[in-house]
């Protein structure tokens, strides 16, 4: 089994191509988040841990200075679906203030006939 991967702006990238890989494939790219570099503890948020949810899209967005002329980090935001329901959330890990870490999955789409 493989190691969690840093949720960060610089490995965005590589986490990118991946989902990409997945959905080429033909499949679901599915992600699980943690707290922790051991991928122990899983991260949560309202709707509970996130644990295998379907990725919708990611995005990065680099440092910049805001309105009042601070620097902010950057950060990457996960959007996904949560057990498969309609609605979308979305998750942001912020490169320098709390660290996350990711492990990809991929779930086959079922065919369906008419």
């Amino acid at each position: 089994m493989s190691a969690p991967i840093a949720l960060n702006s610089e490995n965005y990238p590589a986490l990118d191509a991946s989902i990409q890989t997945i959905i080429k494939g033909g499949k679901r790219a599915l992600i699980s988040i943690y707290t922790n570099a051991e991928g122990t503890t899983m991260a949560s948020d309202t709707h509970g841990v996130i644990d295998k949810r379907e990725i919708l899209t990611i995005s990065y967005t680099a440092s910049y200075k805001d309105a009042d002329g601070n620097d902010t980090n950057p950060f990457v935001v996960v959007k996904f679906k949560h057990n498969g329901d309609q609605f979308v959330d979305y998750f942001t890990s912020i490169d320098y203030v709390e660290d996350h870490w990711y492990k990809l999955d991929e779930q086959n789409i079922p065919f369906k006939t008419f």
